[in-house]
């Protein structure tokens, strides 16, 4: 049986339909931020490492070409390259079959295929430098005990320091590597080429440290406050939402199959060319359980834990080989997940443009609000509408020419960015909580200063949040009531857009838009 073509089919036929995704949906919340980092580039950010921003740089030829599709490029292309890599690392644990469903697997998990491998997020180059840490471990694992390849051990460094330069999450990979080194490979500590990897890995990711301290750890204060435990009530809730979170995003499917796998392995072991279980499961449950323990008190996100399941995936696509190893045919449970993905992204593609009933709240104050498809559908037409509003207002002496776009929180303001400011050569500031703003508390400071006198556009969306506060109405001298700019699909509305007209800034606002510096996690 051909693998490779069929391979070459795979990755050809998954990365078009990621183009299509890119090219079709607006940006979501996390990801038009995202491009803010791109707009500025810097050692590290608010709350990430600067990959991200990197890969953005990358695919919009260091921002000449700037789109859904462009921006999201380098994510499908990260998909594309760990999908052969995932194959490898299957072929080399036990034989081609294995990679071949690897690759499957690993294609029909929403994880890995559209939120690390369409969106634009730190998740989509750390997936590709955990995929490599993965296989060059894979390699030095493979070796013989006496006879360690020095290039691997030195590679492993730099990937794993690029892994943690994407997303933090990466020391995970030092962490498992480290235990089954001290536990099953211990010959590796008279390698002095682990030292200098580990070495290598600290001088990659020490930006990051250099950042921060002359940024007031706030990187630190931040995640701290959103991932500690101490005084903190029980919440099952967020445990919930993490397991079912999990459960959804790596394809349900699929997780069914990797339970029955581990178990089964568990009970009567598995036949690899190395000693690949014992390490592929110290690189994933750590992170898995670490999260889950953080879920018990903190909101925590489902993704989070996404590169975890990378070699649990690997254990069951061997497992799965060893059951069909005469089988001509893929196994149905791969085909049914591959189905459950498809059915998914063929219902969500048009229900998120053109859905023709609200799934939000109907109240017209909150309109729209916890409807999560609204991230990403309305701002290109609101963007004209909001064109045709200022024009005419600038027109009929309303506003004067120049109007800035003030924001409060770092969504909408990225939305608002992105799909107003940039397009309409308007500035856009925001100001607020640094908490509140994150990246925006360094972006404005890039940008030219406001003048006194200026008029400004204060715009929410009614899914979010609510008009400016008391001490942004003060530093105008006049602010009007609000208008309405209702988004409709298929003729059904959804949200409001809200514009304030605020008049004459009278000056006050920070060079960096910080109104309280102090850390927190609470919303308004």
């Amino acid at each position: 049986m051909n693998f490779r073509k069929k391979l070459f089919l795979l990755i050809l036929f998954s990365t078009l339909l990621r183009m299509i995704i890119a090219a079709f949906l607006e940006f979501g919340n996390d990801e038009v931020y995202y491009w803010t980092y791109a707009q500025h580039l810097a050692w590290n950010y608010f709350d990430h490492p600067p990959m991200v921003a990197l890969l953005i740089r990358l695919s919009t030829i260091n921002l000449l070409f700037q789109s859904e599709f462009s921006v999201r490029l380098g994510s499908i292309l990260c998909a594309a390259l760990n999908t052969w890599i995932i194959y490898l690392i299957g072929t080399k644990i036990k034989d081609e079959r294995t990679g071949w469903y690897a690759a499957l697997l690993y294609t029909s998990s929403f994880y890995c295929s559209i939120i690390a491998g369409t969106f634009i997020l730190p998740d989509s180059p750390q997936l590709l430098f955990w995929v490599l840490s993965v296989y060059t471990m894979t390699k030095i694992v493979e070796s013989d005990k006496n006879i360690v390849s020095g290039r691997d051990l030195l590679l492993l460094g730099i990937f794993i320091g690029l892994c943690i330069m994407s997303k933090v999450h990466g020391v995970f990979l030092w962490f498992g590597f480290g235990l089954y080194i001290l536990l099953y490979r211990r010959n590796l500590l008279g390698s002095p080429y682990l030292y200098i990897s580990v070495l290598l890995t600290l001088i990659i990711i020490s930006p990051i440290l250099w950042w921060n301290i002359q940024n007031h750890f706030i990187t630190y204060s931040y995640h701290g406050s959103r991932v500690g435990f101490f005084g903190k009530k029980l919440d099952t809730d967020s445990l919930l939402q993490q397991i079912f979170g999990s459960l959804f995003y790596n394809n349900p499917i699929n997780m069914v199959m990797y339970v029955v796998a581990l178990v089964s392995i568990a009970r009567k072991g598995l036949s690899l060319r190395g000693d690949f279980t014992r390490l592929y499961l110290l690189l994933a449950f750590p992170l898995i359980l670490v999260l889950l323990g953080m879920s018990l008190f903190n909101e925590t996100l489902p993704h989070w834990s996404g590169p975890a399941y990378i070699t649990i995936m690997l254990l069951a696509a061997a497992w799965l080989s060893a059951k069909n190893s005469f089988a001509e045919k893929t196994p149905k449970s791969i085909i049914a997940a591959l189905g459950l993905f498809v059915f998914v992204v063929v219902v969500a593609l048009p229900g998120i443009k053109w859905l023709p009933v609200p799934l939000g709240s109907k109240e017209e104050r909150v309109l729209g609000k916890n409807d999560i498809t609204l991230d990403m559908s309305g701002w290109d037409k609101f963007a004209i509408q909001f064109d045709s509003l200022y024009r005419d207002d600038v027109a009929k002496g309303k506003m004067k020419e120049g109007a800035f776009i003030l924001s409060d929180y770092w969504f909408p303001a990225a939305h608002l960015d992105y799909y107003l400011a940039t397009p309409l050569h308007m500035r856009l500031f925001a100001a607020g909580k640094l908490v509140d703003i994150h990246n925006y508390a360094w972006l404005n400071k890039e940008r030219p200063l406001i003048a006194t006198g200026s008029d400004a556009y204060f715009i929410y969306p009614s899914n979010y949040y609510g008009p400016p506060r008391e001490e942004l109405r003060n530093l105008f001298r006049q602010v009007e009531d609000s208008v309405i700019i209702v988004q409709h699909r298929s003729g059904v509305p959804v949200r409001n857009f809200v514009i304030y007209r605020m008049r004459d800034y009278l000056g006050g606002l920070p060079a960096d838009g910080v109104l309280d510096a102090v850390p927190g996690n609470e919303h308004r």
